[in-house]
């Protein structure tokens, strides 16, 4: 392979490849490839977008028409790319020739890009745009730089990060299809800071997401020494990259990239994590500013240890940028996590997190609603008493009225009368001003039934003015590896009551979420409604008591038990599966149902058949009973299945696939495996060999069948290096061309004599470009012969650059779902999901099968 990646970098010559500086790329991509922990495709598309978008508006900001009809004429003639690994570039160069021909013929296009302009909503949108920049430095923001980022996050091909497949799939169409409806959304994000719907009668905004992602920078993963986005990563945080930090990153072991950031860069500040807990702890102390009586404001000075913490914290978070931006856009992330928002959108308060944990109900125990109806039936418990009281009194001053009317009736004299009259007048108006106290307690008490649910009411209105929960990346991005479908994160946001979403409160620990219910409370006190006779002092009281109640350990313990008993991570975030149709319907303004259609397959083959029956055409959305994705219909053709050329399953083929598949591994790994295989029986069949590898790998290992069955897929047949001429000689003839004998390998795989091939076109060409898509023509050309599986490719995955497809197993011969490179040359089988296809399988798949449905033309 290294031959072929030298030939690679000298072949890198002419106009295109110098216009897209496409030699640094390629470098680069290597790199990359050496240590697995950042997607090389992704910076692929990361590093043109920008690249071409830097090149197409000039430093006035205006489009160079004169290098995109060369750019795009460029790209017209040769689109295809031939090098190692380079299978998958079609889809980026496909989607660029797309982009460049709309921007040429759709005038509108330009117009759309041309409105953007300063001022930025917040400063959350000036950081989104220096990163997605980057490494451009910018001084100060121009309408330059905002239309840059804007062209750069369409032409970037995007790909999903983290689990959120079901605002990727739909946003990828957008991007793709409907460039007017993208760049409108980016539009209103930077310059209202919020993406508008109307979604049964009731506007809901969605602001700029929460942050643009974590990348990769939770993945945990060794070789952190030989990473390129490390070492740019802690160059931009100040940390010079040298032997021997490398030596020292390879003694820390596997690690998280963000992790290994905040160790390497508190020891540079020479800190230590028990300096930090103590920063923190100190941070919740101080009072500041001390604000004395009669004195002027005085703040207190910051320790020089709390100055090296915030130094640290900002070189982390620079770090981490840098990291990020090298395989992410990070507008168009901000863009696909904002649109994801919509994805759990509830129009019933009652569905929310926050809801469901504030406990609201009056029958929750321990929650904000039992707290009230407990307070109020106290006051209305005291209130009847008081009026039961009053009563009292009441009769006994009537019974006194009665009994003077008669003493005056049988008084002797003048006096005498005169006498009892002064005293029925005094009785006389007790009476009627108990009857007035008597009759304001009854009106009070009349309040206090109704005060409850009104106040319940307005405290609903209130929150979801206050409040909102957003979808957060963060979350689920803990899951290390994409293909496990991890479910979506949302997390709740305090807003303070302003619509500047940069100044809003993502809340992440208890602390937070206990405050901001505590400014809340204070806050919305003035603006709520209780009936005149209860009085402010009521309210007043009321709010004071609910502050000392929500701030007792009791009550965040009981939030965590509701919000635990609805299955959520806790009261201020949880996680959701995400569902493809409500974000569609609320994107969209649609209410009716979408035209679906649907099945539970028991088996591979009937999900196979099913979508062989969908019309042939435009790409549709789908959803599997985990995965949002896109059906391409198109790309399931009627071929047959073809039988791969047999193979000798002698030793010497097996240990060469054993061999094979240990340099998959680390090198810890790599000898005991070997070792394990040895000690087993020797395998007389394909069968039992593939037991025996499997059974050699390390018992600790995930995905041992998918990891052993991806390696036998790239080397079945395997042919010796006679047999391996022989085949090309053969592909050659198929493909117009000469015989070649440069083999040097003792065994040849599929996926070896497709490099090859393509090393000799390449060899020839002496030209990296081509009008003609080689990889898929040599690729066809082994499956007509039999030395190369035939698939049936049906739909973009979101990940990287595959595709989902079916195919017969190489060993097993059963018809599997798997996951394969654009060639299907590489590739895995999707094991996750073989139980949603299988006869106890009662999940839906699920395709939406009228595209006009989902998406409005802007």
């Amino acid at each position: 392979m290294d031959r072929f990646y030298n030939l690679f970098f000298e072949s890198l010559r002419g106009p295109l490849a110098h216009f897209l500086d496409l030699p640094k790329e390629a470098h680069t991509s290597m790199l990359m490839e050496e240590s697995p922990l950042q997607d090389s495709f992704r910076f692929r598309a990361r590093f043109l977008g920008l690249k071409i978008a830097i090149a197409l508006i000039d430093e006035t900001g205006e489009l160079d028409q004169e290098k995109l009809l060369s750019l795009h004429r460029l790209i017209q003639e040769e689109p295809f790319l031939i090098g190692p690994k380079r299978e998958g570039d079609a889809l980026l160069y496909g989607h660029l020739q797309r982009c460049l021909k709309a921007l040429l013929e759709d005038e509108r296009i330009w117009k759309s890009i041309r409105k953007f302009f300063l001022p930025l909503c917040h400063r959350k949108a000036e950081i989104v745009i220096r990163e997605t920049l980057f490494p451009s430095v910018i001084v100060k923001i121009e309408a330059v730089h905002i239309r840059r980022a804007a062209l750069c996050a369409w032409l970037t091909f995007l790909r999903q990060a983290t689990g959120s497949c079901f605002a990727t799939a739909p946003a990828l169409l957008i991007q793709q299809q409907h460039p007017l409806r993208f760049f409108s959304d980016l539009h209103d994000l930077l310059d209202t800071g919020q993406i508008k719907r109307v979604v049964m009668g009731k506007e809901y905004s969605i602001p700029f997401g929460l942050n643009p992602g974590v990348g990769d920078l939770l993945r945990k993963a060794p070789f952190l020494e030989n990473s390129l986005g490390i070492a740019a990563s802690l160059k931009e945080a100040g940390l010079f990259w040298s032997p021997a930090l490398q030596q020292n990153i390879r003694e820390m072991g596997p690690q998280s990239p963000k992790t290994l950031f905040q160790k390497l860069l508190l020891d540079d500040e020479g800190l230590t994590e028990e300096d930090l807990q103590e920063e923190e702890y100190l941070a919740k102390m101080r009072m500041t500013p001390l604000l004395i009586s009669q004195s002027p404001v005085y703040y207190q000075a910051p320790s020089p240890r709390a100055k090296k913490v915030v130094d640290w914290s900002q070189r982390v978070e620079k770090a981490c940028q840098v990291f990020r931006a090298i395989t992410d856009c990070a507008l168009l992330r901000t863009w696909e996590y904002t649109l994801a928002s919509f994805a759990d959108l509830k129009t019933e308060f009652t569905r929310w997190n926050l809801y469901i944990s504030l406990g609201m109900h009056p029958e929750e125990k321990g929650g904000i609603g039992e707290f009230l109806y407990r307070e109020i039936d106290g006051e209305l418990q005291n209130t009847n008493q008081k009026i039961e009281a009053l009563s009292r009194e009441m009769e006994a001053c009537q019974g006194s009225l009665q009994a003077l009317e008669v003493m005056f009736q049988g008084a002797m004299g003048a006096t005498q009368r005169n006498q009892i009259k002064s005293e029925w007048m005094t009785q006389s108006l007790a009476v009627e001003s108990l009857g007035k106290f008597r009759g304001e307690l009854v009106s009070r008490g009349e309040a206090l039934t109704r005060v409850f649910s009104s106040l319940i009411e307005q405290y609903d209105q209130k929150m979801q003015e206050y409040f909102q929960e957003l979808f957060d990346p963060a979350i689920s991005a803990e899951e290390a590896e994409i293909i496990d479908d991890s479910a979506a994160g949302f997390r709740l946001v305090y807003k303070h009551g302003r619509k500047d979403a940069s100044q809003w409160t993502a809340i992440e620990n208890a602390d937070q979420y206990i405050d901001s219910l505590r400014d809340f409370f204070s806050t919305v006190e003035r603006d709520l409604e209780v009936p005149e006779v209860l009085g402010r002092e009521f309210l007043t009281g009321l709010s004071t008591r609910m502050i000392q109640f929500i701030q007792k350990p009791a009550f965040l313990t009981s939030s965590f038990e509701r919000a635990k008993a609805k299955q959520r991570r806790s009261p201020w975030d949880y996680v959701s599966g995400g569902t493809l149709q409500i974000l569609l319907a609320s994107y969209s303004n649609r209410q009716r149902p979408f035209t679906e259609a649907k099945i539970c397959p028991g088996s591979s083959a009937e999900l196979l058949d099913f979508l062989q029956k969908v019309k042939k055409g435009r790409a549709l959305l789908m959803h599997s009973p985990t995965h949002a994705f896109i059906l391409y219909p198109d790309l399931l053709t009627d071929n047959l299945h073809k039988n791969l050329r047999k193979m000798e399953w002698d030793a010497f083929s097996q240990e060469h696939i054993v061999h094979t598949l240990s340099h998959r591994m680390i090198e810890e790994h790599k000898a005991l495996f070997i070792h394990r295989f040895r000690q087993l029986p020797a395998a007389q069949t394909s069968l039992e060999f593939r037991l025996n590898l499997i059974h050699a790998l390390d018992p600790t290992m995930k995905h041992k069948e998918t990891v052993v069955d991806s390696c036998l897929y790239e080397q079945i047949p395997l042919l010796p290096r006679e047999k391996a001429q022989e085949a090309i000689y053969q592909i050659c003839e198929v493909l117009g061309g000469s015989g070649w004998s440069d083999l040097v390998e003792e065994w040849y795989g599929p996926l070896d004599l497709y490099n090859a091939l393509k090393y000799a076109i390449l060899h020839s060409s002496k030209n990296a470009f081509s009008h003609e898509d080689w990889d898929m023509k040599i690729a066809k050309a082994m499956r007509d012969l039999g030395y190369l599986p035939t698939p049936y490719l049906f739909g973009d995955t979101n990940w990287s650059s595959w595709f989902f497809g079916f195919l017969h197993h190489p060993i097993t011969h059963e018809l599997e779902l798997w996951r394969l490179n654009r060639t299907a040359t590489q590739g895995a089988p999707m094991s996750e999901w073989k139980q949603w296809q299988s006869p106890q399988n009662s999940s839906e798949w699920v395709i939406l099968i009228e595209p006009n449905e989902y998406f409005f033309e802007f």
